[in-house]
């Protein structure tokens, strides 16, 4: 109390220390102990503040006033909403920037291709609270010879001539999409679920392609269709979705695991889709990823290279034991589903909004399946080499990158990152969005112009190396892209050789991002029109 005396002369203090407890009968007191409670809160905000600002391994780059604490961070993370601020934070602190007490934010086009391709660092802690049964999986794993026994196991799954093989699954599941619209358009009131009714000949495209790609990624994934298209009721998906969003929330925000737990019940769809396919044996077999999976495991048994009966040894050396099984086939629905339905999404999307080109891609549609017979629908050999359908594809993919709030890597070895020394440990975002954006190397960034990926044809230069990470790169990058690339080929080129589409205006196309980008409304509505003759 001498001391709190000796301060009390000082005058600044005075208003604050006549309030303040001066005995141990004071401090009983409710007030009190919330004053002394919230003097030591920010005594030591203040004190992490000034040891993060000043004096630990990250001080000397460039950062925001909030970069001494996770909990803005955790905030932006938490309403899926920090593609919108990294922006700005760039804008005014450079290419590396401090966001985080362990986290920076790199927007600086060498740095990015050291982080994916060249020192190819493993992915970060970020991804541990992501993972399934406590089991490494392709896209949680950061142990890089997991990662390369594991790929090498599930990549020939992902190849041109394995997802010939699943093209008759995805068609059939675009047909059903097709059956599906016909019958709204025909009568609005169709619409079933209490979902909203709207005008004749409105359709809301992102809710159909999110209910696609379900349907899609459950018969390639485990032979089974969620009939997400014909009804929308399917539990699985929207408790898998939810349940997905809690824990990339919780990643930042250890607090909510304690008010908001996750249900993780989903996963018991994956054991039972195993034991059941396990169980029908050569009469169950099916052309998908959880056969090819459960096939590489029997390979691999038979070759002597199966478990060895240590189940961590065996999950670190990528072994296909029944839980990775089960993980892989889950994670293929996971990864899959969202990320292919939001880009045909935000394709279709800036096609209405840009007629001459959803002229010029029609054309080239139409031509590609000129010989096809009424009501047929395109195939992915026709499709798959169309310079501006590919085109068309990319711009969208560089508007709206599937990771937009960058991809989280951790650095191995003390390293230099545009001119600012980088700590082992440190967590570095690559900011990819950042490079697409970039009007050195996309001039005019915010314009929808595929043109710009058609060399022969682009006012601009030739697009420079390592500016465009719709996949990724590096070990990391996606497997599926391959798998993805023919959806949107096959979807976007049905939905246009079939059907007259228009903008519907005023509609938000802000988006979240929580695993993967996605439209915040969950909604975007065009006009459709069955073409004559389709």
């Amino acid at each position: 109390m001498a001391v709190l005396s000796t301060l009390n002369n000082w005058p600044f203090l005075k208003a604050f220390l006549d309030k303040y407890p001066k005995s141990l009968a004071d401090l009983k007191k409710p007030r009190s102990i919330v004053r002394v409670i919230a003097t030591f809160v920010f005594l030591n905000a203040l004190r992490k503040f000034i040891i993060t600002r000043y004096f630990d391994r990250l001080s000397h780059l460039p950062a925001g006033l909030f970069a001494f604490t996770y909990v803005f961070t955790g905030l932006g993370v938490y309403t899926g909403r920090s593609h919108y601020f990294l922006p700005k934070t760039h804008e005014r602190y450079g290419k590396i920037v401090r966001v985080a007490p362990n986290i920076v934010s790199v927007a600086d086009k060498d740095a990015i291709h050291e982080i994916l391709v060249a020192s190819d660092y493993p992915k970060s802690e970020i991804h541990e609270g992501l993972e399934l049964y406590k089991q490494h999986s392709l896209f949680s794993s950061r142990n890089k010879d997991f990662h390369k026994n594991r790929r090498r196991l599930v990549a020939p799954a992902f190849g041109l001539q394995y997802l010939r093989s699943l093209e008759p699954i995805m068609a059939d599941c675009i047909r059903i999409l097709i059956q599906k619209i016909d019958e709204i358009l025909q009568d609005p009131t169709s619409v079933q679920n209490g979902a909203k009714i709207l005008p004749k000949g409105h359709i809301n495209i992102c809710s159909f392609m999110n209910r696609l790609s379900l349907d899609i990624i459950g018969e390639t994934a485990f032979g089974e269709s969620f009939h997400m298209v014909k009804d929308d009721n399917h539990p699985i998906p929207k408790q898998m979705a939810k349940s997905l969003k809690r824990s990339m929330q919780q990643t930042f925000n250890p607090w909510m695991r304690w008010l908001v737990p996750i249900d993780y019940s989903f996963i018991d769809f994956s054991v039972e889709r195993v034991n059941v396919r396990r169980q029908a044996g050569e009469a169950g077999r099916r052309a998908d990823l959880l056969q090819f999976l459960i096939d590489a495991q029997a390979n691999e048994r038979a070759s002597g290279n199966g478990e060895t009966g240590d189940e961590y040894a065996d999950m670190i050396a990528g072994k296909l034991t029944d839980r990775a099984v089960q993980t892989e086939a889950l994670v293929f629905l996971i990864a899959g589903s969202e990320t292919s339905s939001t880009a045909i999404t935000v394709a279709l999307m800036y096609l209405v909004k840009h007629p001459k080109a959803l002229r010029r891609l029609r054309e080239e549609l139409d031509q590609a399946t000129a010989s096809n017979p009424t009501g047929a629908l395109p195939t992915y050999d026709q499709v798959r080499k169309l310079t501006y359908l590919t085109a068309c594809i990319n711009e969208s993919m560089r508007l709206r990158p599937v990771a937009a709030t960058g991809l989280p890597r951790e650095v191995t070895e003390d390293t230099v990152m545009g001119g600012y020394n980088i700590p082992k440990g440190t967590i570095v975002l690559a900011q990819i969005s950042q490079l697409h954006y970039n009007a050195d190397y996309f001039p005019e960034p915010n314009n929808f112009f595929p043109e710009r990926w058609i060399p022969e044809e682009s006012p601009f230069p030739p697009i420079q190396d390592f500016t465009f990470y719709p996949f990724s790169a590096g070990t990391r990058n996606c497997v599926g892209k391959n798998f993805a690339m023919m959806a949107m080929r096959l979807i976007l080129a049905t939905i246009l050789t079939t059907y007259d589409i228009e903008y519907v205006p005023r509609q938000r196309e802000d988006y979240v991002q929580f695993i993967t980008t996605a439209f915040a409304t969950e909604s975007y509505v065009i006009k459709m029109k069955k073409r004559v003759g389709a």
